[in-house]
């Protein structure tokens, strides 16, 4: 008995004097709206702290040196059910560090003397309020590094039914890899659920006999399979789109009845055409909301524009959409770019609407310079803004066009005719050797956006919109005018959660 105590104690004592043999690795803690290439400029960090509400996700970039050729073990030391924890490793695309690659068994091989990681802890509805210690351990080539990040989640509850519509593009064509019909739909299925965990709603995106006609669905089968309605009355959707132009009109018929009779009309929208621009167009988009509403009157038409008609009596006019639509079109989805960053041209558009009239907004090639946006050349701060300005701008919608827009199917090639990146904010995995489709940080950035859309939205019901809007100015005051300093927005966040604690 002596004798094996002394083992015990032996191999402690052997494993503490291994440990302290060991070299640390110089470690860095980024920001997640910071990019990683700035670390040089920063001191060496191994402790830092997030806050969280429940249902929330948040992260936080590590960067450690070694050497090209080294293998390394990231695991973490301690196991919390009610907390979820992924380490992607990020590589770059096109020369911008974007991708999200998930790391296997923990095990990475660096390709030059820099890692770069992202860390992810994710609470649920179930997740007890307080403060959580988690553990980070990197270990290899005799050197040993601990990650220790304090977690503090509040209790307050972000909604699983997001509070703004966002409905995200899937090109469909850009997702069949697969002779297999049920491969395809399999296919179709992972990424629409991606999207909805990320609060998106999804729908998949057609483009007619190359011309702007558009049809658009969120489910991955047909509208009469039995698959479809089960599927678009989950309740992380709160839009969804469905067909028009492939329905005949006894089809259109039964499918709105159908949607009427398991309350999903109110949530629906037609998605027809995509941007018009002449009064042709706009006849067109007309004869089909008439066959629609005909049958359904309380049915819902989304048209984008970015400009007033180019042609007719309202040449370029831009807000005289409002009353040569109205009628036809319910779900006005305006270019973000055609605001040119005045929020009194915002103030005029909702003013122009009636009824149970929606406007919407969107961000596509445009808007640039510091305005919001999501393109690969902007910084974290431009991406996390999008829904900052929504919410201050007050529109009632976000329409993205395509998380996976590229130039052509079989490489990662971006179209030469957009900003690189839009469009894309997913990547099929098989190009970094993964089963799975793989997210950028962008869309990292856009969840967190609208995370902090549902903070301002919460908050301006607790104290009133005056009083949220002042605290939001800490952050956000225009569209050219919002914060790059990371501390500012954890300062305001924390306040805020600090109120709805309360």
């Amino acid at each position: 008995m002596q004798y094996a105590s002394f083992r015990i104690v032996a191999a402690i004592i052997g494993a503490a004097l291994l440990s302290s043999c060991q070299q640390s690795i110089e470690c860095y803690l980024i920001p997640s709206v910071d990019k990683t290439t700035d670390y040089p400029n920063r001191q060496p960090l191994s402790t830092g702290s997030l806050s969280l509400a429940k249902n929330e996700a948040e992260h936080i970039q590590l960067v450690f040196k070694g050497n090209e050729g080294e293998k390394y073990y990231i695991r973490r030391s301690n196991d919390n059910p009610l907390i979820m924890y992924s380490c992607r490793q990020i590589e770059s695309v096109h020369g911008f560090d974007d991708a999200l690659i998930p790391i296997q068994d923990g095990q990475i091989t660096l390709t030059d003397s820099v890692a770069k990681l992202w860390l992810t802890f994710r609470t649920t509805d179930k997740t007890q309020p307080g403060r959580y210690k988690e553990q980070i351990e990197i270990e290899g080539n005799g050197k040993h590094q601990n990650i220790k990040i304090d977690l503090q989640v509040y209790d307050v509850t972000l909604p699983v039914t997001p509070s703004i519509p966002a409905t995200f593009g899937i090109i469909a064509k850009n997702l069949v890899d697969s002779s297999s019909e049920e491969e395809t739909l399999k296919n179709k299925l992972e990424w629409a659920e991606l999207c909805l965990d990320y609060r998106m709603n999804p729908y998949f995106s057609t483009w007619l006999a190359n011309t702007m006609r558009h049809e658009a669905s969120s489910s991955p089968w047909k509208w009469d399979d039995p698959r479809t309605l089960p599927f678009l009355s989950d309740k992380r959707f709160n839009r969804v789109a469905v067909p028009y132009h492939s329905l005949s009109h006894d089809e259109l018929d039964s499918m709105l009845q159908q949607l009427k009779q398991n309350d999903l009309i109110k949530k629906s929208y037609f998605y027809l055409w995509d941007e018009p621009a002449y009064m042709k167009e706009y006849g067109l988009i007309g004869q089909y909301a008439k066959e629609i509403h005909r049958l359904m009157p309380e049915a819902k038409v989304l048209t984008t524009f970015y400009c007033g008609p180019k042609d007719g009596k309202y040449k370029d006019n831009l807000f005289s959409i409002f009353d040569l639509w109205r009628g036809d079109t319910q779900i006005y989805s305006m270019s973000a770019w055609a605001l040119q960053a005045n929020e009194a041209n915002a103030d005029t558009c909702r003013s122009l609407l009636k009824g149970d009239e929606e406007w919407w907004t969107y961000v596509c090639m445009g808007p640039g310079e510091e305005q919001p946006n999501l393109l690969l050349s902007m910084d974290g701060y431009q991406h996390r803004a999008v829904l900052w300005r929504s919410w201050k701008e007050r529109t009632t919608g976000f329409l993205y066009w395509a998380v996976n827009a590229y130039a052509e199917t079989d490489t990662l090639a971006f179209r030469k005719d957009l900003p690189e990146g839009d469009g894309v904010l997913i990547y099929p995995g098989k190009y970094f050797g993964c089963e799975h489709p793989v997210v950028s940080i962008r869309m990292e950035r856009w969840r967190d956006s609208m995370e902090d859309y549902e903070y301002l939205t919460s908050l301006e019901k607790k104290i009133g919109r005056a009083k949220c809007e002042s605290l939001f100015h800490s952050i956000y005051k225009t569209p050219n005018e919002y914060s790059k300093n990371s501390s500012e927005i954890e300062d305001f966040r924390k306040s805020v959660l600090e109120i709805l604690n309360n």
